[in-house]
């Protein structure tokens, strides 16, 4: 809430260890401590009495769960390495106890005016909580559920003059599920509303404390005598628009609830302002009255609109609420930020989809599945907006937020409003808790497990809660109500007949993640996958559903990610179906023969370098097959998955320590929206265009070479791409009875501009690349000047005669550890003879923001002997 400027620089100043945000919310997230509740010999009324002397409590982490502050305290091992998340113990076997924890924290706060009123407000605990100030319980309930924001007034509790002393009580989800292997352990955990990945996946190990903890924001504001909460902007942006051209007008229709917690009336003015518009409306209060107050409707004249990325710019605009009363006091305001954007959808016979539109143009999907950014919720704005970023940068336009995860947070959201990533938002039922099939995993029986979760309300004011709490990101495009399943009926029901329609009009509500309203499944199965390696021609060949929401491929990290996840005694290669005990712990998912496919790999860092080149062609391959059906077989795709939360070796483009694997580039260059591409099922030539503008005359350039750089043959063709349009150019033949490998360049070229390119390296002995061991050695020349505050322009070049293949770009320190996130705009790139590549470096967030000193790029590659440059 916006409060008054002097009284925020009095609190700044005054109680520097209160931080403030810009809304003038004060962040309590330092000084909190912890102690398990069964070593506490007190009660919250009297812990949070003058007179209690806390011992023996540690340091806690909040916003963070009790594992977090138990490993911050180096009371657990880093459960993200090798075996040692089995010497944690688990709160299965434990009992809920082991993980019940009182954390407890004082602040102080200025002299109050007679008027104001102070709140104190949850943004997430996880499970159970009851909550005590200054020996006064506070919460009458005790709060259940994970997600379900918390608010409550602490005016009359407040100490004047003196510290005010804090105390949450927090216990685990009930029951916590046996962790027994199965998806979502035996299920149980689906009885509770809270995130049941937690309880082990095939991609995840069990978090043993189920992640029970105040593990998001605690905040105090202040207000005066009403509160303003929940501000909503409905918009509407009729016809169909084109980027970048003058816009008829867009409409916006403004919202908000207003809250009167004393037992007197108000009488107010509720205002809105938006580029350089106010429009008011009189409100009156009743005493303890909560009001929603709505707005005239704005008509907003050739407005910036927002288009997903790789479409258009995505303009963001303030939109500011007060509610002032006749004296001219401000007794609260509020900020929200928006994009202007419609977002709708039809469906198509021919595909026999939905159609995705923005702004009324179609939108071709090209994304994938995010589980969450840590497996121990140790969530940050820094970081969101780096895997966000990742995303954008591989051409990404949409991200689904999966349904054993969570609600992603505001900064999440804030990410991908600026990135222009459409976000498809699960709520938190999946296939396999919820009983879509048999499972002898399960505790429970099917039609048990189709119930859950057990408290229905819970599950719907949730929702509620969290809607209100997302629905003005222009990203936010859907809501799912489960992952491949449908919800329980009343829940169903709720949701899509009264939840949605009151308090998310505008967006689209699917019932479950492969429902029959998305696309109509005549493969049969569950309506997603396969997940498993593939061989690239057949991802063409073997047709998908015409909506995959998730299907994928292998994740493994470069060799300076592997050292942080496998024990040096186990650095082996993997073989076959049985690898290691901790390849095995952290979900390795085999490769098959496909990394001795360039040579028998022969150690564990061939074998990590040679997974790079096998995931930069299985994804490419994989955008690209539908990038070759776009509007006649396909709508759109979602990677299974494109992050771990954990230190996971199976589906992913990046590393947990956020390095890039060569699956992100080879994703990237499928993925361009203006786009030219070999078609693996018949090496036919193809060219795309996925904007919605016509694209200007181009020349798209085919060049096939032999293994060291000599051209054999080049065509040209005059290309123009109408909007949503895709057209086929030239086969492409290799020279017979040879069993070299060749490489083909494409690229598509606006005068002197590239537009895309794209290099493949074939064989006309199936699968065998082996010959790419013949290739001499190549010394690579690069150039670094500063370009930008923490950027770098890199030029590389191969001056000599031979192909230099597979070159890997990494920022190091003087201990030769990775510096992360390390912004590359091109890696594992080839250079043939007399080539050169310009590459932008961005080192300005992370660890490199306070300066290069030390620093140095290193350039590594297939036959590229390694060579660093200092900073």
């Amino acid at each position: 809430m916006k409060k008054l400027i002097t009284l925020l620089t009095v609190i700044s100043l005054i109680f520097p260890e209160l931080q403030s945000q810009p809304s003038s919310l004060i962040i309590l997230n330092k000084n909190w401590k912890a102690k398990r509740a069964t070593d506490v010999l007190a009660d919250g009324t009297e812990i949070t009495s003058g007179a209690f002397k806390p011992e023996g409590w540690i340091d806690a982490t909040v916003p963070g769960t009790v594992l977090t502050t138990l490993l911050n305290n180096k009371m657990v091992p880093d459960p993200f390495f090798g075996m040692n998340n089995n010497l944690i113990p688990d709160v299965y076997e434990t009992g809920r106890d082991y993980y019940t924890y009182w954390f407890t924290n004082e602040f102080d706060l200025p002299e109050l005016k007679e008027d104001q009123q102070v709140w104190i407000s949850f943004r997430g605990i996880n499970y159970f909580a009851d909550i005590f100030l200054n020996g006064k319980r506070i919460n009458t309930d005790t709060h259940q559920g994970m997600y379900l924001r918390e608010k409550y007034l602490i005016t009359p509790y407040l100490n004047k003059g003196k510290p005010n002393r804090l105390a949450v009580w927090v216990a685990p989800p009930d029951p916590v599920g046996n962790p027994n292997g199965g998806q979502g352990g035996d299920g149980t955990i689906g009885r509770n509303v809270t995130m049941q990945f937690t309880a082990g996946w095939d991609w995840i190990c069990p978090v043993r404390d189920r992640n029970t903890g105040i593990w998001d924001q605690v905040a105090i504001e202040i207000t005066g005598t009403a509160d303003l909460r929940n501000p909503f902007v409905e918009m509407r942006v009729p016809g169909v628009r084109e980027p970048g051209a003058k816009q008829q007008p867009a409409f916006l229709k403004p919202s908000a609830e207003l809250v009167n917690p004393t037992s007197t009336g108000i009488q107010g003015t509720l205002s809105v302002s938006i580029e350089g518009q106010t429009k008011s409306v009189k409100v009156t209060l009743n005493p303890h009255e909560t009001k929603v107050s709505a707005l005239p409707e704005f008509k907003i004249e050739n407005p910036g609109l927002w288009w997903p990325n790789g479409m258009g710019d995505q303009p963001l605009y303030k939109v500011k609420f007060d509610f002032v009363v006749q004296s001219g006091v401000n007794l609260d305001s509020e900020e929200v930020t928006i994009g202007i954007r419609e977002a709708a959808n039809y469906w198509d016979e021919n595909i026999k989809s939905k159609i995705f539109t923005v702004n009324g143009q179609k939108v071709f999907i090209k994304g994938g599945n995010w589980i969450a950014s840590d497996m121990l919720m140790r969530l940050s704005a820094e970081r969101y907006e780096a895997e966000v970023k990742m995303h954008a940068g591989m051409n990404m336009n949409m991200i689904r937020v999966w349904g054993g995860g969570l609600t992603e947070r505001p900064e999440f959201y804030n990410a991908c409003d600026k990135y222009g990533i459409l976000v498809w938002q699960d709520l938190w039922i999946s296939g396999d808790c919820n009983g879509e099939w048999l499972d002898p995993a399960k505790k429970e029986s099917q039609a048990r497990r189709k119930a859950y979760p057990d408290n229905h309300n819970l599950f719907l004011e949730s929702a509620i809660d969290q809607i209100k709490m997302l629905r003005n990101h222009p990203s936010l495009y859907l809501w799912c109500g489960s992952n491949e399943t449908l919800p329980v009926a009343d829940i169903l029901k709720a949701l899509d007949e009264d939840i949605f329609p009151k308090y998310d009009p505008g967006r689209f509500f699917l019932e479950y993640s492969t429902s029959s309203k998305l696309m109509t499944n005549s493969i049969g199965g569950v309506g997603d996958g396969p997940y498993g390696i593939r061989e690239p021609e057949k991802i063409f060949t073997e047709r998908s559903f015409p909506f995959n929401p998730e299907t994928g491929s292998i994740g493994i990290p470069n060799y300076d990610g592997l050292v942080k996840i496998i024990p040096q005694d186990e650095m082996t290669p993997p073989q076959g179906q049985r690898p290691g005990k901790s390849w095995q712990y952290h979900k390795y998912l085999p490769l098959m023969d496909f990394p001795d496919r360039y040579g028998k790999v022969k150690d564990v860092q061939d074998f990590c370098f040679k997974s790079q080149i096998v995931s930069y062609e299985q994804y490419r391959a994989l955008q690209e097959a539908f990038n070759h059906k776009m509007w006649d077989w396909y709508s759109g795709m979602l990677v299974w998955k494109n992050q771990n939360p954990w230190t996971a070796l199976r589906g992913s483009f990046y590393d947990y320590y956020l390095d890039y694997q060569g699956g992100y580039f080879g994703f990237k260059h499928g993925a361009a929206p203006v786009h030219i591409q070999l078609n693996l099922n018949d090496s036919v030539v193809c060219v795309l265009n996925q904007k919605a503008v016509i694209t200007n005359a181009m020349t798209a350039t085919i060049q096939l070479y032999d293994m060291h750089g000599r051209l054999i043959s080049e065509k040209k063709s005059d290309v123009t791409l109408q909007a949503h349009s895709l057209q086929l150019l030239d086969k492409v033949t290799l020279p017979v009875n040879t069993d070299e490998v060749f490489f083909l360049k494409l690229k598509l070229s606006d005068q002197d501009k590239t537009v895309d390119e794209n290099l493949y390296w074939l064989t006309n002995k199936r699968h065998s690349y082996e010959k790419l061991n013949d290739l001499q050695k190549v010394a690579v020349k690069a150039e670094m000047k500063k370009s930008g505050e923490g950027k770098s322009a890199i030029s590389l070049s191969n001056p000599g005669n031979e192909t230099a293949f597979f070159i890997r770009l990494k920022v190091s320190n003087g201990n030769n550890e990775l510096v992360l996130p390390a912004w590359f705009t091109e890696n594992f790139l080839t250079l043939l003879p007399g080539e050169e590549k310009e590459i932008v470096l961005d080192l300005s967030t992370g660890k490199a923001a306070t300066g290069l000193d030390g620093l140095k790029l290193v350039i590594e590659g297939w036959n590229v002997p390694a060579q660093e440059i200092k900073f």
